[in-house]
């Protein structure tokens, strides 16, 4: 529900705030008082278009904040957790929109200070808010929406039969895309295979054992450097060993150091150390020694192992870079290609399998479909006696109204012998259709074209429905056109009733519908410092019957308009206690 309304510098809206109730909420006030500003306003807050020439003259943008309570409307809480910009700890406080415009025609929207789009508020809006009148945002007038409707108003019997073919429906389409995968499959399957095969043996052929490329790699580098490596351990054997007899060789210098070290640590234990480490150091130089002697002897150069490394590494990088893989994971690749091969083997047995299981579904999916439709067929009589019933009692004595429900077609791809297309909703297509004057035909809803035709229409389709939608709050402006008397205290009555499950907001020109509210606000249009503003009281019980008594032409003061207020509002209070006493019941 809307608890509290701030509009700043809307046209001629300078700086107000209105704290709405729960229950039947009505604005007045005299012609040209700005009281559809107000409704143009909450427009703003689900979405409808902003024009720059709404800002208040002499101000520089202008500000509409909406304080919202979504605690008990499940779909606009879904929708903002679902769109991420709000968790559940935000539903314990209220929920904030607003809209920002400034000069240039910069529109912000924002819900709960987070920035967002203006679509944004419309799905929002269709969530918990209707407006009815001068506005096109009519829940109720998009046919989209009437099958729910339809559902809802029969939902203890339509919901478990609704469940129980959503599910088979989606284990139909899970069944129907395995198939059509498989079909695809067959279609493809000369040129798969044949792909699948020429892969696998350009793979397999070249037999890759594990390790392999590594091992290449680094006996192809040691093949490269072959001189390199000849020229290194020469040099270094020549100065372990010594290969010109006139020079010492290392071997020979460390063996007279060694024996002198020794000598000197008899004499001086400070070289003890030092003898021991040397040791060590004359060891090493033979067995660096012994292994380059053995490495030269078997040390040789190939030009054709050369060529072959080089050549099988070659092949090695072909399959990495037309496969994108490293060249140790070809094992698994190859599995993976035979699983496949493996597959089509069988396809032939698994289409038909698959289309047995389809054929099943399919039978049992149409079946709870025709159930489905049946219970709706008694839901839309029941609904559409209901609405003539309410319409009729508002003055329309020569209304048709029809839920119209077709089936919608489809193709019959499994032979079936059904033409029936599936939808998550079923097979129905449903449009509510009205006539509201003798000798004419029925036409879809949505092209009623009076206001107040329409107001009335959609509060009879709400006073049948009672609480089936998810809205929680209406806002009904121009309700009262074209009607007087004895059907504007009866369109009074079924407002009340509307809110004693939701939250209703109208405004009324008329003291029939007036005397019903539960909260009253007064808008008053004045003059201060030269400038046109609005101010709204809410209204406390004297100041009601006032209003009433201006609201019923007379004047606000005068004993007889008084007394007349009076009883009108006692009439609707007695009303008053008797549904409320039908809905305690």
């Amino acid at each position: 529900m809307l608890k509290e309304l701030h509009v700043k510098n809307f046209a001629i809206i300078d700086d107000v705030r209105i704290d709405f109730g729960d229950g039947l909420n009505i604005l007045s006030g005299e012609t040209g008082a700005g009281k559809t500003l107000i409704i143009d306003a909450i427009n703003l807050l689900i979405g409808e278009r902003a024009d720059s020439g709404l800002i208040r003259e002499g101000k520089d943008k202008l500000l509409i904040q909406g304080f919202f309570d979504f605690s008990d409307n499940s779909p606009a809480r879904e929708f903002l957790i679902n769109s991420n910009i709000a968790d559940e700890e935000d539903f314990k406080n209220d929920i904030v929109i607003s809209r920002e415009l400034n000069r240039t025609g910069k529109n912000k929207a924002f819900i709960n200070g987070l920035f967002t789009q203006v679509n944004t508020l419309k799905d929002l809006g269709d969530c918990f808010l209707d407006i009815h009148g001068q506005h096109d945002h009519q829940y109720l007038l998009d046919a989209r929406t009437h099958i729910d409707i339809v559902d809802n108003s029969g939902r203890d019997t339509i919901y478990p039969l609704k469940d129980d073919y959503l599910n088979r429906y989606e284990q139909y389409q899970k069944i129907k895309r395995n198939l059509d995968d498989l079909k695809d499959m067959q279609e493809n399957r000369n040129m798969r295979l044949q792909d699948l095969k020429f892969k696998y043996d350009e793979i397999d052929r070249l037999n890759i054992t594990e390790g392999e490329e590594e091992n290449l790699e680094t006996e192809l580098k040691i093949l490269k450097n072959f001189e390199s490596i000849y020229k290194l351990t020469s040099e270094t054997e020549d100065l372990i060993k010594g290969s010109d007899v006139e020079k010492s060789n290392l071997s020979d210098s460390i063996s007279v150091i060694r024996s002198n070290i020794g000598k000197l640590a008899s004499i001086d234990k400070g070289f003890k150390d030092f003898a021991e480490r040397i040791d060590s150091l004359s060891d090493l130089l033979e067995e660096i020694s012994h292994f380059i002697r053995s490495y030269l002897t078997d040390f040789n150069f190939s030009r054709e192992r050369l060529d072959a490394i080089q050549e099988r590494l070659y092949s090695f990088s072909l399959i990495k870079k037309k496969y994108n893989m490293d060249i140790s994971k070809t094992g698994e690749y190859l599995e993976k290609i035979m699983n496949e091969i493996d597959s089509y083997e069988s396809l032939e047995s698994d289409i038909a399998s698959c289309e047995d299981e389809l054929r099943e579904s399919l039978n049992g999916l149409m079946s709870a479909a025709v159930k489905l439709s049946s219970e709706r067929e008694k839901a839309s009589g029941k609904l559409e006696e209901k609405v003539v019933s309410e319409l009729n009692e508002l003055g329309f004595k020569s209304v048709i109204f029809r839920a119209q429900k077709e089936k919608l077609d489809g193709n019959d791809n499994l032979g079936t012998g059904e033409d029936k297309r599936f939808t998550r909703n079923g097979i129905d297509n449903i449009e509510f259709y009205i006539s509201l004057n003798t000798g004419e035909s029925p036409r879809p809803l949505k092209k009623v074209a009076s206001g107040g035709e329409i107001s009335r229409v959609m509060l009879a389709l709400k006073s049948a429905l009672g609480s089936a939608d998810s809205i929680s709050t209406m806002v009904f402006d121009e309700i009262d056109s074209g009607i007087g008397g004895a059907i504007s205290l009866i369109v009074g009555e079924k407002l009340y009733n509307l809110s004693l499950k939701k939250q209703i907001i109208v405004i009324s020109h008329l003291a029939q519908i007036a005397c019903f509210s539960r909260d009253h606000y007064f808008i008053d249009k004045y003059v201060e410092g030269g400038r046109t503003k609005i101010k709204i009281h809410r209204l406390d019980q004297n100041g009601k019957v006032k209003e009433i008594s201006r609201m019923l032409g007379g004047a606000k003061d005068s004993e007889i308009s008084i007394k007349h207020a009076q009883e009108l509002i006692e009439k609707a209070n007695t009303i008053k206690d008797k549904e409320t006493l039908k809905v305690g019941n």
